[in-house]
């Protein structure tokens, strides 16, 4: 599909993936819109890219979520690509933390349940363009899960299948769907992992070639190696993943102590 002349609204926009997305289109002439629940952070984003169109709005919330699509039907008319970005971890032991379930909750009400409510709002303008796009920016933790992020990992691979069931869906539709499976990327999300990491840049470029070549899944980097790993050994797989976080969690442990 066509990657300029387009109305974009990305979630969590403001920083890290979202932000690096939202320059990568507004590159390529397009109207840009993100939204955040940080009025500081969009603050900046909008200093930094004045082009860019913002709305505060936290996404589990499904009030703000129809209170904003309103806004932006009203203000701008259409909508054609929606990037599901905003997202949040927690790294806890399910097992012995107090506050587990909390941590899970919240991981729930945005990652999985706030891109439900996004996804289901700006449908109706999705569909009434002739071309258009539902990115969900995902995980390999989706595919192959790691015991350091088990609610995290829990809800990546429910966007999976959510992204591979609506894509069937919307076969007949303008719309279609696409999903990025990145490794770790280098945010402040997981500064505490040490170890190698994508840019946010590299996102944004792998998602931009995939919409001009209507690649719908896309692995980035190291995400590659373990999504074919987990194909022959889903064991083997959960097992270096397990390896390589335990290792760099040590190792950043080493550096702070």
């Amino acid at each position: 599909m066509k990657t300029n002349g387009n109305t974009v609204l990305i979630t969590g926009g403001s920083s890290g993936v979202g932000l690096a997305i939202a320059k990568a289109f507004l590159d390529l002439n397009n109207r840009v819109i993100i939204c955040g629940r940080n009025p500081e952070k969009l603050a900046q984003a909008s200093r930094t890219y004045p082009e860019i169109h913002t709305f505060l709005c936290d996404i589990s919330k499904p009030n703000e979520v129809n209170e904003m699509f309103t806004a932006i039907k009203s203000q701008f008319g259409n909508l054609n690509i929606l990037v599901n970005n905003a997202g949040t971890i927690k790294f806890y032991d399910f097992i012995h933390d107090e506050d587990a379930l909390t941590n899970g909750e919240q991981e729930i009400q945005t990652n999985l349940l706030g891109t439900l409510y996004v996804t289901k709002a700006a449908l109706p303008l999705l569909l009434n363009t002739p071309e258009s796009a539902i990115v969900t920016i995902s995980s390999i933790v989706g595919l192959v899960p790691s015991p350091s992020m088990l609610v995290y990992s829990s809800t990546k691979a429910a966007l999976h299948s959510f992204s591979r069931s609506l894509r069937q869906q919307l076969q007949q539709t303008p719309v279609k769907v696409f999903e990025v499976m990145p490794p770790f990327v280098n945010t402040e999300a997981v500064k505490q992992i040490n170890t190698s990491k994508v840019s946010p840049t590299e996102v944004a470029e792998a998602l931009i070639k995939a919409l001009r070549t209507n690649n719908y899944e896309i692995r980035i980097g190291p995400a590659k190696a373990l999504y074919f790993a987990h194909r022959f050994s889903p064991a083997k797989a959960e097992g270096i993943l397990k390896q390589l976080i335990a290792t760099a969690l040590k190792a950043k442990a080493k550096v702070t102590t």
